[in-house]
């Protein structure tokens, strides 16, 4: 059986189109309990969620786990903690480029993988007023950067992505399968 370690339903969605038989349990991992000033706060985020449903599950059983930030002149930007840190970090994107990175890891039986995908994302300059309709029309809440690149269609703040798009979504599905290919679990 595949565990996937995450509540969130991008990474539900993203992981059914390759496989239906998973299922997904919560981590119990602290996220607050690694610096953000770790140079793999992504990948470590990842393995630490994985290692934290190890005991919950059986050896034969591989899990998945996954972790997002956002990162712009060295700056790590996570979930925000309110609509004026959203509507900040917003701002600080605005017409600037910005690295979306993805740590995961995969522990199957004695193997663990763990890897991390860099997607750049460039945004479209943003006036207060866009930023203000953005947060209140779309969750940005629960997103890594205080945004969705689902969202663009509509809203038109991306200008451009160098790499993964699934990256950005925040599961980099494309290594994962490869990864579950090679480990033999699909």
């Amino acid at each position: 059986m595949i565990y996937l370690a995450s509540s969130s339903p991008r990474r539900f969605e993203l992981l059914s189109t390759i496989t239906k038989d998973f299922k997904v349990i919560k981590p119990t991992f602290d996220e607050q309990s690694i610096s953000k000033k770790s140079p793999h706060y992504a990948m470590l985020e990842g393995f630490y969620k994985a290692k934290s449903v190890q005991n919950s599950v059986l050896i034969t059983d591989c899990i998945i786990a996954c972790d997002t930030i956002v990162v712009y002149k060295g700056l790590i930007y996570g979930k925000p903690k309110n609509k004026l840190d959203a509507f900040n970090t917003l701002k600080t994107l605005s017409g600037q480029t910005h690295k979306v990175i993805s740590g995961y890891t995969i522990i199957y039986k004695e193997k663990v993988i763990s890897k991390e995908i860099t997607t750049e994302v460039t945004f479209n300059d943003l006036s207060d007023s866009k930023i203000n309709d953005y947060i209140n029309n779309y969750n940005v809440m629960d997103k890594a950067g205080s945004y969705a690149i689902q969202d663009n269609q509509k809203t038109n703040i991306i200008k451009s992505i160098k790499g993964s798009l699934n990256n950005v979504i925040g599961f980099p599905l494309e290594e994962i399968k490869q990864d579950l290919i090679s480990l033999k679990v699909i």
